[in-house]
């Protein structure tokens, strides 16, 4: 293509310009590797509409038929014959996942050798390490903000969102997360008033 007399040359594009613009597009849609869009057969898109499953109950949408019936699951009464009691507490689960987590709950193998405290998950134990070395591996891409843990950064992040919903009715200020519009009640905001 690089040759005058190839017949690619009058359609041939700037090699960098291609690159970078075709690195712009894939990163647009591709963040960190479980992109949520399919190519469709035309070449196109196909957004998350397509074949959604919804819950009869409350109309919430899964996209496959397993997260529907896991979530059909939190709809079952506690006194449902489908609802099963833990052996070792006596807690009632109506979903069999939540049971499942809850049992690991009792067998605590992953033990802190600094403060002796127990966890049922390897990356449970990990996580509260750093609260011992004060590692914060989880940046925010928007302020720089580091957190030890991802779910703190997934909250955090909801503060740069444009939908702040929860408002306070003293200084109307507003907030994306209901947690952090209770710590602001907690605040100067409202300290010494009547």
């Amino acid at each position: 293509p690089d040759s005058p007399h190839s017949g690619m040359a009058g359609g041939y594009i700037n090699g960098d310009a291609a690159v970078s613009e075709g690195y712009a597009v894939d990163a647009f849609f591709i963040t960190d590797g479980r992109s949520r869009r399919k190519a469709a057969p035309s070449g196109g898109v196909v957004g998350r509409s397509l074949q959604r499953h919804a819950c009869g109950e409350c109309g919430k949408t899964y996209a496959t038929s397993s997260n529907l019936s896991r979530h059909k699951q939190t709809h079952r009464s506690l006194d449902s014959k489908m609802a099963k009691k833990c052996p070792t507490c006596g807690k009632v689960y109506v979903s069999m996942p939540a049971m499942a987590m809850h049992l690991l709950t009792h067998d605590l193998k992953h033990k802190c050798e600094v403060c002796g405290k127990a966890f049922s998950r390897p990356w449970l134990l990990q996580g509260h390490m750093r609260s011992h070395t004060g590692e914060k591996p989880f940046g925010c891409a928007h302020c720089g903000k580091a957190f030890a843990d991802r779910s703190n950064l997934r909250a955090h992040m909801q503060t740069h969102s444009a939908f702040k919903h929860f408002k306070c009715k003293r200084c109307s200020k507003t907030f994306a997360l209901k947690s952090y519009l209770n710590k602001h009640y907690e605040s100067a905001c409202f300290k010494g008033a009547a």
